[in-house]
């Protein structure tokens, strides 16, 4: 078994997003573009709002894409053209197939916390291949109890939300074999894991710290590493470490960005535009 060593670090950088909120971006950044069907990591929080402070992302589009976000602090509200209004917890995830076109709003939920309660998560965008751009939109809330957890060693808890491992299976399906693990380190731990067969595979620190490969390569918080081939993860981390893993396949064709939209040409790209001024991809109702 080859253990996957890191080959690349890139340090997040910090942008506004959506009214304002300030994040972490991962990716792409420092020239990288992607990771396997990864092609944007936003780290928000962990924020505590002052009353009447809190932002978040009014009634926005996307298309071409796909979008996750995981929540590990406070509540956060949803809602979209298709007609889809939830509300996430500690713990849930919730993905969106923008494809064709999709309008949603992301808004902290502070209605229900409690003063110094935080918010804190991260936004993933996920390429859709070629052939899948214009996918119907779909829309899913993932509540934390469905996501399998796999206790490699005393002290580790590793939520496997998309791809295989241990004999698991996440329960978020898309293209490019995906793979999305959340691990919290309870205390002070090191562990392998088997995730054969994933080209391409980085790590990134939420909280705390984290030593990767044989080597024990450290990234801290707010730092992404790329992992090499392989065929075994090894992490190591202090407690109260939270560290995200994410990989797939590889893009399948050259990308173009224009904000919300990532087409594979600039007719795409123009064709998108179009169809969202001209309403094609609704609106939320009031």
């Amino acid at each position: 078994m080859q253990t996957r060593e890191l080959e690349r670090r890139a340090s997040a950088f910090r942008t506004l997003e959506g009214d304002g909120i300030e994040v972490l971006r991962a990716i792409p950044a420092n020239g990288l573009e992607s990771v396997g069907p990864f092609i944007f990591l936003d780290h928000f929080g962990p924020i505590a709002w002052k009353p009447g402070e809190e932002k978040g992302a009014s009634a926005h589009p996307h298309a071409g894409i796909e979008t996750m976000t995981l929540l590990l602090e406070g509540r956060m509200r949803h809602k979209d053209s298709l007609g889809n209004a939830s509300t996430m917890a500690p713990g849930d995830v919730q993905w969106m197939r923008a494809g064709s076109g999709i309008v949603h709003d992301e808004q902290p939920d502070v209605s229900q916390m409690k003063p110094g309660d935080r918010t804190h998560g991260v936004q993933l965008w996920l390429n859709l291949p070629k052939g899948s751009k214009a996918a119907t939109p779909e829309y899913r809330h993932i509540v934390a109890r469905e996501i399998p957890v796999i206790s490699p060693v005393p002290g580790v808890r590793l939520r496997l939300i998309a791809g295989a491992a241990a004999g698991l299976v996440g329960p978020l399906e898309t293209f490019g074999r995906a793979h999305v693990l959340h691990v919290s380190f309870d205390e002070a731990a090191a562990f392998d894991l088997d995730l054969q067969g994933v080209p391409e595979l980085a790590a990134y620190a939420m909280l705390g710290s984290a030593r990767l490969g044989a080597g024990e390569e450290q990234i801290a918080a707010g730092e992404l590493a790329v992992l090499g081939q392989g065929n075994t993860l090894r992490v190591a981390a202090p407690a109260g470490s939270e560290i995200l893993i994410v990989g797939g396949e590889a893009l399948d064709a050259p990308i173009l960005r224009y904000g919300p939209f990532v087409m594979n040409t600039a007719a795409e790209l123009e064709q998108t535009i179009l169809a969202f001024q001209r309403g094609a991809m609704g609106r939320i109702a009031a």
